[in-house]
């Protein structure tokens, strides 16, 4: 890539990660009704149907209880949630390496760790973000919970950017030994 053009991944990069986190907080200032798949679940399922699919199962989550069987709505939901915790801060880490490589010029480790430290440090400025909503509260076992998606990500990240470099290199070298 030639000097004139090299600020471009660092500039897309750095676009998506924005939306990423003004999506982020935005959802986070939302109260937990706004949030709420439960109105969408009751309209298109029906209670038995929903505890026929559902293995017994219960969840221990702070001081709630819940049983699949008891409360389906609540249990998929809790799910539901916890799943998109992993999905957004997966993202996210993904994201801000992909923008810190870039800015960086390739530099990965430092990537690495600043993606690291930014992964614990944003989910406890969102779960900061939540004591001020109306009916939400923060919690620090979804910092664990977010930096895990987070790390997740990166790996996910790091393992796809790793496969990629090793396609280049045997498409470079096949390339070569058709040469001679």
């Amino acid at each position: 890539m030639n000097k004139s053009t090299r600020w471009i991944p660092t500039l897309i990069w750095g676009i998506l990660l924005t939306g990423w986190l003004a999506l982020l907080f935005m959802f986070s200032s939302q109260t937990y009704e706004q949030q709420s798949i439960q109105p969408f679940l009751r309209s298109h399922f029906n209670y038995d149907q929903l505890v026929r699919w559902l293995p017994d199962m219960t969840i221990t989550y702070r001081a709630s209880v819940i049983n699949s069987h008891d409360r389906p709505y609540s249990f998929i939901e809790f799910l539901f949630r916890k799943g998109a915790h992993l999905f957004v801060y997966a993202t996210f880490a993904a994201m801000l390496f992909m923008f810190l490589r870039a800015l960086t010029r390739g530099r990965w480790f430092i990537s690495i760790v600043l993606t690291l430290l930014v992964a614990v440090a944003v989910p406890a400025l969102d779960e900061w973000n939540q004591l001020g909503s109306d009916e939400r509260t923060g919690n620090a076992t979804d910092v664990v919970l977010d930096f895990a998606g987070g790390c997740a990500g990166l790996l996910v990240c790091l393992c796809i950017l790793g496969v990629v470099k090793l396609w280049r290199s045997r498409t470079r070298s096949r390339s070569r030994n058709r040469h001679y």
